[in-house]
């Protein structure tokens, strides 16, 4: 089961929940809702190795990025090397070997500008989903919480009668 389908099981046990007779508190099962509070926290991990994948992944598409413009300037040296004959040859190997390494960077940029757009965009995914569902977690403890200290309550009322 996913967080989230664990989630709206235990929101829904505390919305299934039996009410008290001629009362508005409710009996929750405390061992179910402390099972899927377990699940929750046994698949939390699982978005945290899925956020430190996508860092994962986005140094090695920067290692690409500079290995691809490393191999580009070697080969723009390479042939600015091969032109260097005469006068007339060298003045335009020199502007092809520049032109290469202008476009070789500015590849480069655009590869490191889309990379870190890309990453960008996974990783605020990945927050999103933390955050939405920390804030499910943080609303059932409250929830829970509030149901916890209902019972005793009703235990305190019961005793005190």
């Amino acid at each position: 089961m996913d967080i989230v389908q664990i989630i709206s099981e235990l929101e829904q046990e505390f919305v299934n929940s039996k009410n008290f007779l001629w009362s508005k508190k409710t009996l929750v099962n405390m061992d179910k809702c402390a099972s899927l509070i377990a699940e929750i926290k046994a698949n939390l991990p699982t978005a945290i190795q899925e956020a430190t994948y996508v860092l994962s992944k986005k140094e090695q598409i920067m290692n690409n990025a500079q290995a691809e413009a490393k191999k580009t300037l070697a080969e723009a040296e390479y042939r600015a090397e091969q032109l260097v004959s005469t006068s007339e040859i060298f003045k335009k190997s020199e502007q092809a070997a520049q032109e290469m390494i202008d476009k070789a960077n500015k590849k480069c940029a655009q590869l490191y500008a889309v990379t870190k757009e890309n990453v960008d965009k996974m990783l605020r995914s990945v927050e999103m989903y933390l955050d939405q569902n920390l804030n499910v977690v943080r609303r059932n403890r409250d929830e829970l919480d509030k149901t916890i200290r209902n019972i005793y309550m009703v235990a305190l009322d019961d005793d005190e009668e």
